[in-house]
């Protein structure tokens, strides 16, 4: 069932059945790209932490399908990152190399950007992205993220700490994009 439908993908929560698939693009050093934090973890352990904290105020993750065939294209999640300033974070993945570059992932976003603007008490989301990352800061350029900030020497990846790009949208910006 789509929680949320665009033109080309819908977004959904994650369902018993999607679990072990899950399990498999999360271990998976190609699915999960050159920018992400990758770590090998054991069936109970996924199982475990993401019964734990998925559908909770602080951690919500929802499947990306293509709406014309309903293959599972990747994920999109929202978190609380700061328990005081009530900052929403998101990430996104497309966990097969050859569906990136679609627009797949953008029209994600939008979808959940959409989605937490008009369900939560918010008033800006935000996104960190690996300055290498380029196809990352295309697609928050796309959904109407500005680049806000670096943060230097944040992400640990590849075996080495690389900085970050701050990306964000406030209400405000997300509303006078949907005029």
């Amino acid at each position: 069932m789509a929680l949320l439908k665009g033109n080309k993908v819908h977004i959904r929560p994650p369902e018993p059945e999607d679990m072990k698939e899950l399990f498999k693009w999360m271990n998976d050093p190609e699915a999960t790209g050159e920018f992400d934090v990758f770590g090998i973890e054991s069936w109970a352990q996924f199982e475990k932490d993401f019964k734990e904290t998925n559908g909770h105020q602080e951690f919500t993750a929802f499947i990306i399908e293509r709406n014309e065939d309903t293959s599972k294209l990747g994920l999109v999640v929202h978190y609380f990152s700061h328990p005081v300033l009530r900052n929403i974070e998101i990430g996104f993945q497309i966990w097969k190399p050859q569906e990136r570059n679609k627009g797949y992932c953008s029209e994600a976003v939008k979808l959940l950007v959409d989605y937490l603007f008009t369900t939560q008490s918010i008033n800006r989301v935000q996104a960190t992205t690996n300055t290498l990352n380029k196809p990352s800061q295309r697609v928050l350029e796309k959904c109407g993220f500005s680049k806000e900030g670096q943060l230097r020497e944040v992400l640990f990846t590849g075996g080495e700490f690389h900085d970050a790009h701050v990306y964000g949208m406030t209400r405000q910006e997300w509303k006078k994009q949907k005029q």
